[in-house]
């Protein structure tokens, strides 16, 4: 008889409120979400045990996990999702990429030549600096320098995704402007600077 356990991995993602539980559903699916619902069956192929709860759909799951109740009720939903890998928090206001999930699962990243492996880490640094998820860029960042991407890389890929985060807000703030009838250059109307 083996004295030897096995110990079960488990993945715990408490989303915020979405259509259905994975949120990939209606006519504009987030990549993010598309990607991350593909990485959660994944994962169970590779035995680890995925637990995902919608805010919308099992909020009693929510108030259930004191951390989670804790969060909420001082960061509010911006702080979902959380995803927890053995009860720790992992991750929080952000959906990892796999490169991620296999560092914090300790699993055999996904078998890619190293150059692929280096685009895509670059990409998803990108990405993190686009969504403004600093924690993930942190650690992003020096997983690309521990893995031997030059600094002048790491610094492309972050202004790229500076430079996405400036074509959001620009884009968005045209929009706010038309709605409110400002012209380029122009006042809001009842703003008193005219």
């Amino acid at each position: 008889m083996s004295n030897q356990t096995d110990i079960k991995t488990i993945l715990e993602v408490y989303d915020p409120a979405m259509c259905c539980s994975t949120g990939v559903c209606g006519p504009d699916v987030d990549d993010s979400l598309a990607d991350f619902a593909n990485n959660m069956k994944w994962l169970k192929t590779q035995g680890v045990e995925v637990k995902r709860y919608n805010l919308g759909q099992e909020p009693e799951a929510f108030k259930l996990k004191t951390e989670v109740l804790t969060r909420l009720r001082s960061e509010g939903t911006a702080c979902l999702p959380l995803i927890f890998v053995n009860d720790e928090i992992v991750s929080e206001g952000g959906y990892p990429d796999r490169l991620q999930l296999t560092e914090w699962l300790k699993l055999t990243a996904p078998k890619t030549n190293g150059v692929a492996q280096s685009a895509e880490l670059l990409h998803t640094l990108e990405m993190a600096v686009t969504d403004g998820n600093e924690k993930n860029m942190k650690v992003l960042f020096e997983n690309g320098k521990r893995n031997g991407l030059s600094i002048q890389q790491l610094v492309q890929a972050m202004q790229s995704g500076i430079n996405n985060r400036q074509r959001i807000t620009q884009s968005t703030l045209q929009t706010a402007n038309e709605l409110l009838g400002v012209q380029p250059g122009g006042c809001a109307p009842g703003s008193g600077c005219c």
